[in-house]
């Protein structure tokens, strides 16, 4: 009885640990009225953001892309002049889209 017990928790913390451990799809979209040249994610801690993209993300279109890490996130945006808006401290934990705006804000939804 003793090892059904211990492979049962066993099973239910590697279950746990999977659940974690796994990224979330999140759809990034572009709600400002200008292309989207460079979408940069970073931890709220971090300075450092990563570049999404490779080419520019027209007004209404968006990407996918998978989270590790859905709490406190920071995306930076830019044109093609290198005009910047910033969104901050975001919490993505259930989102499935973000729709971006000029003004800096963002519809989590």
């Amino acid at each position: 009885m003793k090892k059904y017990v211990t492979l049962l928790l066993a099973a239910v913390a590697m279950t746990a640990f999977v659940g974690t451990a796994m990224a979330k799809e999140v759809i990034i979209a572009n709600g400002c009225d200008f292309p989207l040249h460079f979408i940069g994610l970073s931890k709220s801690d971090d300075s450092q953001a990563e570049n999404l993209i490779s080419e520019p993300v027209k007004p209404g279109d968006g990407i996918k892309v998978d989270l590790k890490q859905t709490k406190d996130i920071d995306l930076t945006v830019q044109d093609d002049e290198g005009t910047q808006v910033e969104f901050s401290g975001l919490d993505l934990s259930n989102a499935s889209t973000v729709i971006l705006k000029s003004d800096g804000t963002a519809d989590i939804q």
